[in-house]
């Protein structure tokens, strides 16, 4: 395999075949090649402004691979071509072809690259997108934390509600972190209840059983969170304030039956929420908000084995949330997991028979942050979360009271996070609103 050099302002593009190329430096007006090419130009973005400067890119290669004849080709970048955030329209000079381009370079605690497939080039004065990409450079500086976990629900006019379930996930990190994959589980072990009779099993392995799972879709790089930025994810992105309910009552007086209508003044504008959780299958009166994108689900089926699944928050906390993360949010990375991390567990039924039940578990090494919850009454009877992950706790006085689970701090500064929820987190009896447009308020 050839490699071929050419030290351009910015030659982002496509070059094939067999044939010696010259440095532009020996001709700048491109006569020197000796090979027949067009002009053409590279548009090059920043996938989030600041995440990648000039200086960052200054000298650095762009390798670009005939998809044909596997030969490639390096170009080197010079920061004069570029704006601050490394955006900027290239002139080039190509031979016609199909190519695959990348780019990569570490640098300050990042890794910023390209990735374009299948790109060809045929056209004189034609335009090619490229995206650049800043992430951590090490998985081990990935990580995300829940900032709030509204599970408790409230209630309206004497009514409970689920709907209005919210969780809100945020990057403490300097770096910007990409949510694709980023995964939501909440425990199958109750936390108000003995251990169950597979616990021991699954806990001594490091694993962590699961009703469900939820996911942020994307292929890895599509939903770019910044630094103490966060994601709202709920369960039904609507203005639950809008929900009008009605009663019958009948006048003790006339004995007459009348209809009592009336509004959930107390419940949450999840409206602008970045994520919602749709799963009409299992709830069959969910709504889908078309505005807001779904989560997609990992959870076993209810009809083999007589399973267990479907992602659920309890109103009391009893099933402990949890984030980890996987390498992207697509439907494949989610049917590998599960053959991974399912096997057959025996629990009891209604009637206290052993039923075999598909278990879907999650090893604890990837568990990034969880919280411990319950409530007041039963306390912690078995802790669902492995202590590495909480050895603390955050309990409610009941369901549907309008309580919220509130990490101590704040978006600009951060959040306390020592995996030790009793100290980390407070409960606090109101909630925050996301309306539409709630970033830019």
């Amino acid at each position: 395999m050839k490699n071929r050099v050419i030290n351009y302002a910015l030659a982002l593009a496509m070059a094939g075949g067999s044939i010696a190329l010259s440095s532009c430096d020996d001709d700048d007006d491109n006569n020197g090649y000796s090979y027949s090419g067009i002009d053409a130009f590279v548009n090059l973005k920043s996938d989030v402004d600041g995440a990648v400067s000039s200086n960052d890119l200054d000298g650095c290669t762009v390798t670009l691979t005939s998809v044909q004849s596997k030969d490639t080709y390096t170009f080197d970048i010079k920061k004069e071509t570029l704006d601050e955030n490394a955006n900027g329209k290239v002139k080039i000079y190509i031979p016609i072809g199909t190519y695959d381009v990348s780019l990569e370079k570490t640098i300050d605690g990042k890794t910023i690259f390209v990735r374009k497939e299948n790109v060809t080039i045929k056209d004189a004065n034609q335009t090619i997108d490229v995206k650049l990409i800043a992430t951590v450079a090490q998985q081990s500086d990935y990580q995300f934390i829940f900032s709030e976990v509204f599970f408790n629900g409230e209630r309206n006019a004497g009514r409970m509600m689920h709907p209005d379930q919210y969780m809100v996930l945020y990057n403490p990190t300097n770096n910007i972190l990409y949510a694709d994959g980023l995964a939501v589980g909440c425990t199958m072990q109750a936390s108000c209840t003995e251990k169950e009779s597979w616990y021991d099993e699954y806990y001594n392995a490091g694993k962590v059983p699961v009703h469900g799972i939820i996911v942020i879709p994307g292929s890895g790089y599509d939903h770019p969170v910044k630094p103490h930025e966060k994601l709202v994810i709920a369960f039904t992105a609507k203005n639950h304030k809008e929900t009008e309910g009605s009663y019958e009552e009948t006048d003790e007086a006339t004995g007459e039956k009348r209809t009592v209508t009336y509004k959930y003044d107390n419940a949450v504008d999840l409206s602008g929420a970045d994520f919602e959780i749709y799963e009409p299958q299992l709830y069959t009166s969910d709504v889908d908000n078309p505005e807001v994108p779904n989560v997609k689900e990992i959870y076993p089926a209810e009809n083999d084995f007589g399973g267990i699944g479907g992602f659920y928050q309890h109103p009391r906390g009893f099933y402990c949330p949890f984030i980890f993360k996987l390498k992207n949010g697509e439907q494949a990375t989610l049917d590998e997991f599960f053959a991974a991390n399912t096997s057959v567990a025996t629990v009891k039924d209604k009637e206290n028979n052993n039923v075999e039940i598909q278990m879907l578990s999650v090893k604890a090494d990837l568990i990034l942050d969880g919280i411990t919850t319950g409530h007041i009454p039963s306390d912690i009877v078995t802790n669902p979360l492995p202590q590495s992950v909480d050895r603390g706790k955050q309990l409610v006085k009941g369901c549907h009271s309008g309580l919220l689970v509130q990490r101590k701090g704040n978006d600009a500064e951060g959040y306390k996070d020592t995996n030790n929820s009793t100290d980390d987190c407070e409960i606090v009896e109101y909630h925050n609103a996301f309306p539409v447009g709630w970033r830019n308020k």
